[in-house]
């Protein structure tokens, strides 16, 4: 079963992932890309008898194929199954979508007062904090109320709602409940934000919607005209309506980061953290919020919220720099992209002064702890024990009585030895250095141990009375050679066996 990369991403995901692992046997039963394999399993420190195994198609693999393929044929019947429930589901709400809402001002297109409200109330609010499943469920049905038109439903009263529930319950809620919220937030904030800071988004997705209109309450509480109730409100409302939303949702936040109860600040970090993306793109909300972590994060007491603080600022730092904040302004912008160049120059010209100074340092402790040398000196100055100059950077050498060669031309001298050891394991070149440390030092032990200059000089004045190595000579006239010696010494050897043996005194042998 060969599919294509892009015939599996049509697939459900379990599906796909299930289906590249039945590919992937059936390269293994065909015998392609089995070289592949074998690199893999020896790269991981397989034994031979696994790397063989990793390119061999067993009958463990036949099953394990069997079974992934009878998982894969489930799982696409299921998927096909429940997208035909989904199209029947989707087809009914639009048939029904008139029905819905049923109040005595639907008919005129007016919204009913309490309406969201109560939606948010029995509906939304005790579903979304129950898990992350159900806080995306309740936040794609919300948009998907809005893109079906239903009447009477007003979309920017339930965000108006949505922002109030989750602010006052941000000193009553768990931690579960606070990453809940923030992920139900996080989706209607993308919309959110698409409509306040993208002219072309409203007019498409909002404006003259039913639900851009407010109830007669609510437009009079936000100081808005009547057109809001009739017609909808228009992209300057919803910018004065969203500054206010942002506003709240900031003001909660700063409150429970300044509280001194420990759960307020971790389910207000646990908020903030999920909605960095798209939460706050006001910079006088941003500068509070990030004013507020650098306190948290020098608080030592409660190490778990220094950190959160830590990676929540770091990420909120972030946002900022990537154009975020969308409402800061241009000359601001530039003020402070220019202060931190200047705080970064400071910070490299530190950084140059601490390793200057410690290099300083370092000469000053080799000078008062070192033997008063200066080894990087260049020419110019004794410090052989010879009393020859060291050349370059090179120091002095491990053993100062140690023979050194200083070659023509200017390359840097070097100590004599004898090379590497031999292969049988003894280091046969010892005894040689050992003599040549000793006559560079002038040393004589016992009377056999002569000077290479002194025996020289005595063979040049006839005195040849050091011992010398016995070296091969021709034989003279008259002379055995070796040859011959060999055969007289076996025939001696031969007349001494066959002679009759000699009794001693007492009679015996």
């Amino acid at each position: 079963m060969t599919t294509s990369y892009q015939k599996l991403k049509l697939l459900p995901e379990p599906a796909w992932k299930l289906n590249r692992e039945v590919e992937r046997l059936s390269r293994i039963q065909q015998g392609k890309g089995l070289s592949a394999m074998t690199a893999a399993a020896a790269a991981a420190g397989g034994s031979a008898s696994q790397i063989r195994d990793a390119s061999k198609f067993t009958d463990e693999h036949k099953r394990e194929q069997d079974r992934l393929k009878h998982n894969v044929d489930k799982l696409n019947t299921d998927f096909s199954r429940q997208q035909k429930r989904c199209e029947l589901v989707l087809a009914k709400l639009e048939a029904q979508r008139h029905t819905l809402i049923k109040t005595g001002n639907t008919a005129d297109g007016l919204i009913e007062e309490g309406l969201a409200s109560a939606f948010l109330t029995f509906c939304l609010y005790p579903r979304f904090l129950c898990s992350p499943e159900d806080a995306l469920f309740c936040a794609h049905f919300v948009k998907l109320m809005h893109k079906m038109k239903v009447p009477g439903f007003s979309t920017i009263e339930l965000i108006d709602g949505v922002v109030n529930a989750i602010t006052g319950s941000l000193y009553a809620i768990t931690e579960d409940e606070a990453g809940n919220a923030a992920i139900f937030l996080n989706e209607l904030w993308k919309s959110t934000n698409l409509w306040r800071y993208d002219n072309d988004s409203f007019a498409s997705e909002l404006k003259g919607m039913p639900g851009s209109r407010l109830s007669k309450a609510y437009s009079q509480e936000k100081n808005i005209g009547d057109h809001s109730m009739t017609d909808g409100i228009t992209h300057d409302d919803y910018k004065m309506i969203f500054s206010q939303w942002h506003l709240k949702i900031g003001s909660a936040a700063v409150g429970c980061l300044n509280s001194s109860e420990y759960i307020h600040t971790r389910c207000a970090l646990i908020v903030l953290s999920r909605i960095v993306l798209v939460y706050p793109t006001q910079p006088k909300v941003g500068d509070k919020l990030l004013d507020i972590l650098a306190t948290l994060q020098a608080d030592e007491s409660r190490p778990d919220i220094r950190a959160t603080a830590q990676g929540y600022a770091s990420q909120l730092s972030k946002a900022r720099d990537e154009g975020m904040w969308k409402e800061e302004n241009i000359a601001v912008t530039k003020a402070r992209q220019e202060k931190e160049l200047m705080k970064l120059e400071e910070r490299k010209k530190k950084l140059a002064e601490q390793d200057e100074a410690m290099r300083k340092e370092t000469e000053k402790i080799n000078r008062e702890i070192g033997d008063g040398r200066d080894y990087n000196r260049r020419g110019g100055g004794r410090d052989d024990v010879r009393g020859r100059p060291w050349s370059g950077n090179q120091g002095p050498p491990l053993n100062n009585a140690a023979p050194v060669f200083i070659p023509r031309g200017g390359a840097p001298p070097r100590e004599l030895h004898s090379g590497p050891p031999r292969r049988d394991g003894h280091d046969h070149g010892r005894d040689r250095r050992d003599d040549a440390w000793e006559r560079d030092r002038g040393v004589v032990h016992g009377p056999n141990r002569h000077h290479d200059s002194d025996r020289y000089d005595n063979r040049r004045h006839g005195d040849d009375s050091s011992p010398r190595r016995k070296r091969s000579h021709s034989p003279e006239p008259g002379e055995d050679t070796g040859r011959e010696k060999r055969f007289k010494s076996a025939a001696r050897g031969s007349d001494r066996a066959s002679r009759p043996e000699r009794r001693t005194r007492s009679g015996r042998n």
